[in-house]
C-alpha cells in the first residue's frame, strides 16, 4: 500500500533541471564574450586617446619650435622676453603631453592584454560548452535506460 502511495513525476524535474543546466552553462561563454566586447571597446578608446595625446604634443612642440625661431629673429627686447617666456610654457605643456602620451600607451597595451585573455576565456568557455553539450549527450543517453526500468519496475509493485 505504501508504494501505491508514492508518486514519481520525474519526466518534468529532469526537463527544467536540464533547461537550468544549459543555461548556466552557456550563460558563462555569453558573459565572456560580452566582456571581451566591452574590453575591445575600452581598447579603441585608449588607442584613440593616445593618439589625440601625441598629435596635441605635436602641435604643441611646433609652437615651442616657433617661438624659438620668433625670438631669435626679434630685434625688440619686450617681444623677445615676451616669446621666451611662452616658449617655456610651451615646452612645459609639451613634456606633459608627452608624458600623458607615453602613459596612455602603456595603458594600451594593458588594455590589449586584458582583451586577449578575455578573448582566450571566451574561446575556452566556447570549447567546454561544446565539449559538454558532446559530453553531456552520451551521458543523457547511457543513463536514460538505466532510469527506465526502475520507474518500470515501481509500476509494476503498484
Amino acid at each position: 500500500m505504501l508504494s501505491r502511495e508514492i508518486r514519481l513525476v520525474s519526466t518534468p524535474a529532469r526537463r527544467t533541471y536540464a533547461a537550468s543546466r544549459i543555461g548556466r552553462v552557456t550563460l558563462i561563454p555569453i558573459i565572456v564574450g560580452l566582456l571581451t566586447a566591452a574590453s575591445f571597446l575600452v581598447l579603441i578608446y585608449q588607442e584613440n586617446r593616445s593618439v589625440q595625446y601625441r598629435i596635441e604634443a605635436t602641435e604643441v612642440w611646433s609652437a615651442h619650435q616657433l617661438k624659438i625661431v620668433q625670438s631669435q629673429i626679434e630685434e625688440d627686447p619686450n617681444l623677445k622676453a615676451q616669446y621666451v617666456e611662452e616658449q617655456e610654457g610651451l615646452r612645459r605643456r609639451a613634456q606633459d603631453l608627452r608624458n600623458e602620451s607615453s602613459d596612455a600607451r602603456h595603458v594600451v597595451m594593458i588594455s590589449a592584454y586584458a582583451t586577449l585573455l578575455l578573448l582566450l576565456g571566451a574561446a575556452t568557455s566556447i570549447l567546454a560548452l561544446v565539449a559538454n553539450r558532446n559530453h553531456g549527450q552520451k551521458d543523457a543517453q547511457a543513463v536514460q535506460p538505466i532510469v527506465q526500468p526502475a520507474q518500470e519496475t515501481l509500476r509494476q509493485t503498484s
